[in-house]
């Protein structure tokens, strides 16, 4: 009790301070000016827990220090119609966030890899395929005749597809593509029985809402999935553009290990600065940041990816034959080399 005490007494006192300051946002926007290096950003969804560590970053000011003006945005902003790392290789901005697979389908081309993942947010997967429970689905094996609610993304039907054969089922589910940014409201709306989701944000929504959930997760039934949520960043940069990309991790770094730390006091001071309708339910984002607090750091540092991970992965892609890429650019997909 104590403990949720002071986290209310700190969002009152953020609050506080913020109506004594209205021109926050104006202030920010002519930072751009004022030496600060612009860096553009693309979540991969809607405002979240996942992006806990950054928006505590922007909260703090803690960019700033590192002569940064970050501006992010999130696929609202087209109700997803183009994928953040096609932004990236279109020059719209300069990092995105994703999922693994997303690199391994759309950054190498005929001129060679174009974009890598420079650190991931996350060092254990967090998605999972769930049904209802009243569906009665207790394995993969289970789910046919069903509709799966999918998202038009890369490897999503081989993925469950293969957690299906594994478990010595047979894949032979329709599927609904209700829009990215729609998929869990159908799925609440009973449009489709079957949907990918994130356990720390859906699943934990189900849990606040009363909706009992039954989850699969890939590593679980024989898909050796890889990082679900990962930093990208184009594969060659100048000098001048590393030494950003260093800066800007060095944040992310920083901020991540302290949401990891004091959570529910890292989510007071994000929620108090936040207006996005994700942080208004305080039991639910409490509920999600004690599902995710701890899968951001293992060890000392925040963001290292395991190579036999990567490996992994893509060994299994080749033996489904989705996976073209050699050995070498495989290995041009990621790095720790901008790690703090």
């Amino acid at each position: 009790m104590k403990k949720y005490a002071f986290v209310l007494a700190l969002m009152a006192l953020i609050a506080c301070k913020q109506n004594k300051n209205a021109s926050t946002e104006v202030g920010k926007s002519l930072n751009q000016s004022t030496g600060l290096d612009t860096i553009r950003l693309a979540l991969d969804w809607t405002p979240n827990v996942l992006h806990a560590g950054i928006l505590l970053a922007e909260q703090a000011e803690w960019f700033e220090e590192e002569g940064i003006y970050l501006k992010w945005d999130s696929p609202e902003i087209d109700n997803y119609t183009k994928k953040p790392i096609f932004r990236l290789l279109e020059g719209e901005v300069d990092f995105a966030v994703g999922p693994s697979e997303h690199l391994f389908a759309f950054a190498a081309d005929s001129t060679g890899v174009r974009a890598q993942a420079v650190a991931t947010i996350l060092q254990a997967d967090r998605s999972a395929f769930v049904l209802k429970a009243d569906a009665q689905v207790n394995r993969p094996a289970e789910i046919e005749d069903a509709i799966y609610l999918g998202y038009h993304t890369p490897l999503e039907h081989e993925i469950l597809n293969g957690m299906i054969r594994y478990d010595g089922g047979e894949a032979i589910y329709q599927v609904k593509q209700p829009g990215r940014l729609q998929v869990w409201e159908a799925f609440k709306q009973d449009s489709g029985q079957v949907a990918w989701v994130f356990l720390h944000w859906e699943a934990a929504m189900a849990k606040a809402e009363g909706i009992d959930l039954v989850s699969f997760i890939p590593n679980d039934y024989g898909v050796p999935y890889g990082y679900s949520s990962v930093i990208m960043a184009p594969s060659k940069m100048d000098s001048a553009a590393a030494e950003r990309c260093r800066r800007l991790l060095k944040v992310f770094a920083r901020a991540y290990a302290e949401v990891a730390k004091n959570p529910m006091e890292s989510l007071a001071k994000i929620r108090a600065s936040q207006d996005h309708e994700n942080w208004h339910d305080s039991l639910f984002v409490q509920a999600a940041m004690e599902d995710i607090h701890s899968h951001f750091m293992k060890g000392k540092t925040w963001g290292v990816m395991q190579e036999a991970k990567w490996q992994n992965y893509a060994n299994w892609m080749r033996e489904q034959g989705l996976l073209e890429l050699s050995d070498e650019q495989l290995q041009q997909l990621f790095t720790n080399s901008y790690l703090p």
